[in-house]
């Protein structure tokens, strides 16, 4: 294990008011044992447009302290690299991105709809229906994982290259539900998704071969880097890239519906980064998906820079763009939605996914990690949860006798303040072996999890 940082603040994470001192306190840890840092150097960024850096040091019982304020609701970025006394960074000591966030349930979607967004989908949705499935490849693959079949699928699409996806389902009879997977930014080769008792398809963004290497991919298509960033393809809502994305993603879905072995009921999307935007799309514009899961969501709320906000790697500001905005996607979902994401994430900023969070009306949660980037998982988890109920009641909290979602019994003894971020967690009594008693964070413990293909709450309140 590397030398890492980790940091404590003076309130829950994602619990700041504009204009309250947000206070980092930094350690440096080695094998999960406190360590002294001599040299530290430090850049703080907000979304309200601070920029500030410094040098300091921590030591076992002294952190150092960095502390900011924001004055509109948006995110504290903190980054935090180890040095040496010759100046130069540590190797194998890990950097530290973290984050806290300010009223962040006020973060809204930074533009407003293009006046006929709402036609322009119209018009692609109905492409899609229109367009009869032809199949143009189906092939098995060999070399499967044992109980499972795996295919190579083409489907033409009305526009430009093919749907292509990497198909894998119980070799038994039966009728299984549809899992729907999506790839992240880039050239690469599918590796087949094999998950029990469903029926997996993992696409290919971009309609091309899904079993070459990513050298191949690379040779024999050039014109694929970078693909996305063209202000003169994105400047039109018809020869952008993520069009014709939605479109093979959209094309592929209507022929896994027609599958004997499909259930005829449940649909999963999801995805990660360029893939969340693939899945989101998707949820978007068929009504039969039944759950939404997506983590560090790409391209978010472009328009945010203009505002003051930070902003990721991704294309800049464009008309054409507008219409493809994940958060966008995001206003039209009718499913259940599960999101993850990183406080330290400068890939897919956190005001960016909090914006698309705001826009779901269904039933929701997010989780934020501390110190995750975009492709960085922290030595030390600790997430962050909010949820919310479509109708907008309040989390009806009760103390008694809880079961969770995997069948043990609790009982609920109080709910308590965590006497340093005064978070509320939740005391509660195991009611089985030891009866070990723990706590959790009432957001956490009021959750939803998806489960044998349906929304069930974390934990449910029998008496």
């Amino acid at each position: 294990m590397a030398s890492y940082f980790k940091c404590k603040l003076n309130k829950s994470v994602l619990s700041y008011k504009c204009g309250e001192t947000i206070r980092f306190e930094v350690s440096a840890y080695e094998k999960c044992k406190n360590i002294d840092c001599e040299y530290i150097r430090w850049e703080l960024k907000t979304d309200d447009g601070k920029a500030l850096k410094g040098i300091g040091s921590c030591t076992v019982s002294e952190p150092l302290v960095i502390e900011t304020t924001l004055e509109k609701p948006g995110f504290a970025y903190l980054i935090c690299t180890a040095y040496n006394s010759g100046n130069g960074a540590i190797s194998g000591f890990d950097k530290l991105e973290a984050g806290a966030g300010v009223e962040v349930e006020k973060i809204k979607y930074h533009d407003t709809l293009p006046e006929d967004f709402y036609d322009y989908w119209a018009t692609l949705e109905k492409l899609i229906a229109d367009t009869p499935i032809e199949v143009l490849l189906f092939e098995e693959i060999n070399n499967t994982k044992k109980g499972f079949k795996a295919y190579d699928v083409r489907i033409k699409t009305p526009e430009g290259r093919p749907s292509a996806f990497i198909l894998t389902a119980p070799e038994k009879d039966g009728k299984y539900p549809l899992r729907l997977g999506f790839m992240g930014y880039g050239v690469a080769q599918v590796t087949p998704d094999y998950n029990a008792d469903t029926i997996t398809a993992v696409f290919n963004a971009h309609g091309i071969e899904t079993r070459l290497s990513s050298i191949e991919l690379a040779q024999k298509y050039p014109e694929l880097s970078p693909y996305g960033f063209s202000g003169e393809e994105n400047n039109s809502n018809m020869t952008t890239y993520f069009r014709g994305m939605a479109i093979r993603n959209l094309m592929g879905l209507k022929f896994l519906k027609t599958l004997d072995n499909w259930d005829g009921k449940n649909i999963v999307a999801a995805g990660g980064s360029q893939g969340a935007l693939q899945a989101t799309t998707v949820a978007a514009h068929d009504s039969d998906i039944t759950f939404l899961d997506i983590s560090i969501p790409w391209l978010c709320d472009l328009g945010a820079g203009r505002e003051g906000f930070m902003t990721g790697w991704r294309p800049g500001f464009n008309e054409g763009l507008r219409y493809f905005d994940t958060v966008t996607q995001a206003m039209l979902l009718k499913c259940p939605v599960k999101v993850f994401a990183g406080l330290g994430d400068y890939i897919c900023p956190p005001s960016g996914v909090m914006a698309l969070y705001n826009e779901i009306k269904t039933l929701k949660t997010i989780t934020f990690c501390q110190a995750k980037t975009h492709g960085y998982n922290p030595n030390e988890v600790e997430e962050y949860t909010l949820n919310h109920n479509p109708d907008n009641t309040p989390v009806e909290f009760k103390v008694g006798r809880y079961r969770h979602f995997k069948g043990n019994e609790y009982e609920v003894l109080d709910v308590a303040y965590d006497c340093e971020t005064e978070e509320k967690v939740v005391v509660y009594k195991a009611l089985y072996g030891d009866k070990k008693v723990w706590v959790r964070p009432l957001c956490e413990f009021c959750d939803f999890v998806y489960r044998d293909n349906k929304v069930m709450k974390r934990f449910e309140f029998i008496g």
